[in-house]
């Protein structure tokens, strides 16, 4: 664990007035692991109400999961994680791809500088427009990982930009 990588984020954003709660299993927090110059980090975190270090023989994902379902439709969850190993673990995996898709940030930093990625406003999947008509998306450079059987990947031939088919019905 990057302690000042995750500070720096953790900063960042609440610079941008948002509200944080982090989540980090208690093995990140054993004496052994933790460097000494961390610990006025981790100081800060716990002074701030903002830490939550989830216990011992529990896994830290359903944690945060379920406060980001507890807090509702405008929670974003901040993570690189893809948490590929969660959703097939789920009844539903469909729907909590759809869910990821629409409320995971990912960061990235550059130098000093944090990068946020935010969810796109809309949602790129096959939709259907009317009774006779849909829209397809075909796929972009930067694709990968996005559809469900994991097997797609956008090479340098695919667009850079979004492109869509539409298929209607023809008239009798």
């Amino acid at each position: 664990v990057d302690y000042s990588q995750i500070d720096r984020v953790v900063e960042y954003v609440r610079q941008q007035g948002k509200r944080i709660l982090l989540f980090l299993h208690e093995r990140h927090f054993s004496k052994k692991l933790i460097p000494n110059w961390a610990e006025n980090i981790v100081k800060k975190w716990e002074k701030d109400r903002i830490l939550y270090r989830t216990p011992y023989g529990s896994n830290d994902d359903w944690f945060w999961m379920h406060a980001a379902l507890f807090c509702g439709r405008g929670t974003m969850v901040l993570s690189n994680d893809e948490m590929r190993d969660h959703h097939f673990q789920m009844l539903a995996h469909r729907s909590f791809l759809r869910w990821k898709e629409r409320h995971q940030v990912h960061f990235d930093i550059e130098g000093k500088r944090v990068i946020l990625k935010y969810p796109d406003v809309y949602s790129r999947r096959i939709q259907r427009l009317d009774s006779e008509s849909l829209i397809i998306p075909l796929p972009k450079q930067g694709d990968e990982n996005r559809f469900l059987d994991g097997a797609h990947e956008a090479d340098d031939s695919s667009p850079k930009e979004e492109t869509y088919v539409c298929i209607t019905a023809k008239r009798r």
